[in-house]
């Protein structure tokens, strides 16, 4: 869930601004020179490729960006990353724009399924911080599995939070770390204990310094498996983030659909909650999800679109599963940049992938909100196969 930053922040867009208008003065300075000295001194002028002043999606008129394949450095060699999750700042934050946290799923193991950390000069970017150490926790002595970080900034303490979810054969366990600086991590600290799939995707926003909430999902009955009157989604608040109240319900309804893992963040400049969930067919599993966006002006109350942002079959490398994905609202360019993860069926199993996409705003609700877009229904054309059957048992299994 990406952070909601202190406005405090947001008045350095001007700053930004103007350097990339900088930027974009010195381009066609470099374009109309020509010829000896002057091709010389204009090459001077040219921003380098990686500026990290730079951030053309927060450019008025950001064009919209198909879903395009991220390289994830993962710890353990795979590669594959599955629940990114972001904070992103108006310029830097010790050194970088872009935060973001993720769990290594190679094949569905969830043996490997840690939380870590990565920044970057653009949504693009996920490189490991130098100095840092993924993955920043394990699941020790009380075995399970790690899964769900949720990171987000806090500017009164000037410090990355990052909870992560530890599920045991009893239990669904809330962590909390946190680092000053990105790379040196503190230990974990539970924060809360729940039943088992009590407290699924958990999606924590800063509303204040004194007012946190947390939205997440609750599939005790039947876990992945849950059709849609099991499955209940659910609210807590917290004056400090640590302590947490009794849940309180949450209203989302998709129709036709099982909401499964979501990410929440508040959008001040549109006063409205945001969210992106994960959501699979009726009378199916979680093996089938695709992402919705919905919206609230209170964040109990939800709105979901008719359509899917994304949906299996769409982008090659999430063909076979579109899962919990996350976003952030550029507010200079009315333009919304998301982070997909998901899998393809390949040798072994499901291969997890992540992808970034940028949309402007009005572009992403024509899309959820539109005619109903063409999709490709393999299953409904009985080529639904033996490989990919296997797969989706093996994941339901063991979901991330």
């Amino acid at each position: 869930m990406i952070a909601v930053v202190a406005r405090e922040e947001r008045s350095r867009h001007s700053a930004l601004l103007r350097r990339a208008l900088l930027a974009l003065v010195l381009s066609g300075i470099t374009v109309a020179c020509a010829g000896g000295a002057a091709d010389q001194v204009a090459s001077s002028l040219t921003p380098p490729v990686d500026n990290s002043e730079i951030d053309e999606a927060e450019l008025p008129g950001a064009a919209l960006v198909a879903p395009t394949l991220i390289t994830t450095p993962t710890y353990e060699g795979s590669g594959e990353l599955v629940h990114p999750d972001a904070v992103v700042f108006p310029e830097r934050w010790q050194g970088r724009r872009y935060w973001v946290s993720g769990t290594p799923y190679p094949i569905g193991n969830p043996k490997y399924e840690n939380p870590s950390i990565y920044e970057g000069y653009r949504a693009s970017q996920m490189l490991v911080p130098e100095g840092a150490r993924n993955p920043l926790a394990q699941p020790g002595a009380l075995g399970g599995y790690l899964s769900d970080p949720d990171m987000l900034y806090d500017p009164v303490r000037n410090q990355l939070r990052m909870y992560y979810r530890q599920t045991t054969l009893t239990a669904d366990l809330l962590y909390l770390i946190t680092s000053d600086n990105g790379t040196e991590w503190s230990a974990p600290q539970r924060v809360f204990t729940g039943e088992r799939y009590g407290v699924i995707s958990p999606a924590i926003v800063r509303e204040s310094a004194t007012s946190w909430r947390m939205w997440s999902v609750n599939a005790v009955a039947q876990g992945c498996y849950s059709l849609g009157a099991e499955i209940s989604l659910e609210q807590r608040r917290s004056s400090d983030g640590m302590t947490w109240s009794e849940p309180e319900p949450v209203t989302l309804n998709i129709p036709r659909r099982v909401p499964w893992h979501l990410d929440v963040q508040y959008i001040p400049a549109k006063q409205e909650y945001w969210a992106l969930v994960a959501a699979y067919p009726e009378g199916t599993t979680c093996s089938q999800t695709s992402i919705y966006f919905a919206r609230s002006a209170d964040g109990t109350n939800w709105t979901a679109s008719p359509n899917p942002l994304l949906g299996p079959y769409e982008f090659a490398p999430l063909n076979d599963l579109v899962y919990r994905s996350t976003f952030h609202y550029h507010e200079a360019s009315d333009a919304v940049t998301v982070w997909f993860s998901g899998a393809r069926l390949g040798d072994g199993g499901f291969h997890f992938a992540t992808a970034s996409a940028r949309y402007p705003y009005a572009d992403l609700v024509r899309r959820v909100t539109g005619a109903s877009p063409a999709m490709i229904e393999r299953e409904r054309a009985g080529l639904l196969s033996v490989q990919l059957m296997a797969a989706r048992t093996e994941f339901e299994h063991a979901f991330p």
